[in-house]
Protein backbone atom coordinates (compact mmCIF):
# COMPACT_ATOMS: atom_id res chain seq x y z
CA UNK A 1 0.00 0.00 0.00
CA UNK A 2 2.82 2.54 0.73
CA UNK A 3 4.61 1.62 -2.79
CA UNK A 4 1.51 2.84 -4.14
CA UNK A 5 0.80 5.77 -2.38
CA UNK A 6 4.34 6.87 -3.03
CA UNK A 7 4.46 5.86 -7.10
CA UNK A 8 1.15 8.67 -6.64
CA UNK A 9 3.21 11.25 -5.32
CA UNK A 10 6.20 11.20 -7.47
CA UNK A 11 3.91 10.88 -10.56
CA UNK A 12 1.85 14.06 -8.72
CA UNK A 13 5.23 15.84 -8.68
CA UNK A 14 6.83 15.25 -11.77
CA UNK A 15 3.12 16.17 -13.20
CA UNK A 16 3.18 19.86 -11.34
CA UNK A 17 7.26 20.26 -11.80
CA UNK A 18 6.52 19.69 -15.63
CA UNK A 19 3.85 21.59 -16.04
CA UNK A 20 5.24 25.25 -14.98
CA UNK A 21 7.31 25.09 -17.57
CA UNK A 22 6.28 26.71 -20.90
CA UNK A 23 7.80 27.14 -24.45
CA UNK A 24 8.87 30.16 -25.96
CA UNK A 25 6.29 31.22 -28.46
CA UNK A 26 7.72 33.03 -31.84
CA UNK A 27 5.43 35.32 -33.54
CA UNK A 28 5.60 35.77 -37.36
CA UNK A 29 5.74 39.88 -38.29
CA UNK A 30 5.86 41.62 -41.06
CA UNK A 31 8.40 40.39 -43.87
CA UNK A 32 9.74 42.20 -47.35
CA UNK A 33 10.69 39.81 -50.36
CA UNK A 34 13.26 40.98 -52.81
CA UNK A 35 12.70 39.93 -56.14
CA UNK A 36 16.31 39.24 -57.61
CA UNK A 37 18.13 39.61 -60.97
CA UNK A 38 19.47 36.06 -60.98
CA UNK A 39 19.92 32.91 -58.72
CA UNK A 40 20.84 33.35 -55.40
CA UNK A 41 24.28 31.53 -53.83
CA UNK A 42 25.12 33.11 -50.48
CA UNK A 43 24.53 35.89 -48.75
CA UNK A 44 25.40 38.12 -45.91
CA UNK A 45 24.44 41.44 -44.04
CA UNK A 46 26.81 44.33 -43.20
CA UNK A 47 27.94 44.90 -39.91
CA UNK A 48 25.41 47.76 -39.28
CA UNK A 49 22.70 46.16 -41.17
CA UNK A 50 22.68 48.59 -43.81
CA UNK A 51 22.72 46.50 -46.74
CA UNK A 52 22.76 43.17 -47.70
CA UNK A 53 25.33 41.36 -50.25
CA UNK A 54 23.87 38.91 -52.29
CA UNK A 55 26.49 36.37 -54.11
CA UNK A 56 24.25 35.48 -57.34
CA UNK A 57 24.81 32.81 -60.06
CA UNK A 58 27.49 34.64 -62.70
CA UNK A 59 30.00 35.99 -60.04
CA UNK A 60 27.86 38.95 -59.67
CA UNK A 61 27.47 40.44 -56.00
CA UNK A 62 24.01 42.73 -56.03
CA UNK A 63 23.87 44.98 -53.11
CA UNK A 64 20.76 45.86 -51.77
CA UNK A 65 20.02 48.88 -49.20
CA UNK A 66 17.87 48.22 -46.02
CA UNK A 67 14.25 49.52 -47.95
CA UNK A 68 15.14 47.16 -51.15
CA UNK A 69 16.13 48.83 -52.91
CA UNK A 70 19.42 47.32 -55.29
CA UNK A 71 22.50 49.87 -54.84
CA UNK A 72 24.92 48.30 -57.44
CA UNK A 73 26.47 45.28 -58.66
CA UNK A 74 29.67 43.80 -58.19
CA UNK A 75 31.27 41.60 -60.71
CA UNK A 76 33.62 38.43 -59.16
CA UNK A 77 34.57 35.43 -60.16
CA UNK A 78 32.37 32.66 -60.82
CA UNK A 79 33.61 30.38 -59.28
CA UNK A 80 33.26 32.32 -56.07
CA UNK A 81 30.78 30.03 -54.00
CA UNK A 82 30.58 31.81 -50.53
CA UNK A 83 30.53 35.27 -48.55
CA UNK A 84 31.41 37.33 -45.70
CA UNK A 85 31.77 40.29 -44.29
CA UNK A 86 34.42 41.65 -42.03
CA UNK A 87 33.66 42.14 -38.04
CA UNK A 88 34.26 45.87 -39.09
CA UNK A 89 32.09 45.55 -42.39
CA UNK A 90 34.63 47.52 -44.55
CA UNK A 91 35.48 44.04 -46.32
CA UNK A 92 33.73 41.37 -48.31
CA UNK A 93 35.37 37.58 -47.72
CA UNK A 94 34.96 35.89 -51.21
CA UNK A 95 35.71 31.99 -51.11
CA UNK A 96 36.81 31.19 -54.64
CA UNK A 97 36.32 26.75 -54.51
CA UNK A 98 38.68 26.34 -57.74
CA UNK A 99 41.51 28.57 -57.32
CA UNK A 100 41.03 27.41 -53.91
CA UNK A 101 41.34 31.20 -52.13
CA UNK A 102 39.69 33.60 -50.07
CA UNK A 103 40.03 36.91 -51.45
CA UNK A 104 39.35 40.40 -48.80
CA UNK A 105 37.76 42.68 -51.07
CA UNK A 106 37.71 46.07 -49.61
CA UNK A 107 34.98 48.30 -49.96
CA UNK A 108 34.03 51.22 -49.70
CA UNK A 109 30.21 53.41 -50.25
CA UNK A 110 30.25 57.06 -52.34
CA UNK A 111 27.55 59.30 -50.37
CA UNK A 112 26.05 61.94 -52.31
CA UNK A 113 25.62 65.23 -49.72
CA UNK A 114 23.12 68.14 -50.78
CA UNK A 115 24.85 71.19 -49.96
CA UNK A 116 22.13 73.37 -52.24
CA UNK A 117 21.50 76.34 -50.86
CA UNK A 118 24.90 76.24 -48.35
CA UNK A 119 27.83 78.81 -48.75
CA UNK A 120 30.85 77.36 -50.13
CA UNK A 121 34.39 78.68 -51.34
CA UNK A 122 35.98 77.87 -54.44
CA UNK A 123 33.67 76.74 -57.81
CA UNK A 124 30.07 75.12 -57.31
CA UNK A 125 31.00 71.95 -59.11
CA UNK A 126 33.87 71.01 -57.81
CA UNK A 127 34.59 67.42 -56.28
CA UNK A 128 35.06 67.10 -52.92
CA UNK A 129 36.72 63.87 -51.25
CA UNK A 130 35.81 63.59 -47.22
CA UNK A 131 38.78 61.09 -45.85
CA UNK A 132 37.75 59.66 -42.67
CA UNK A 133 40.82 58.31 -40.06
CA UNK A 134 39.05 56.35 -37.36
CA UNK A 135 42.35 54.02 -36.43
CA UNK A 136 43.16 57.21 -34.21
CA UNK A 137 42.23 57.33 -31.11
Amino acid sequence: MRSIRDVCILIFVLLFSFSTMSLAEVEKGASKTFKLEAKPVDMTVSADGKYTFILAEGGNILIYDSTGALKDTLKVSESVVSIGTSPKGDSLLLADSKANTLEVLNISFVVDIDISGLPFKGPADAPVVVAVFSDYQ
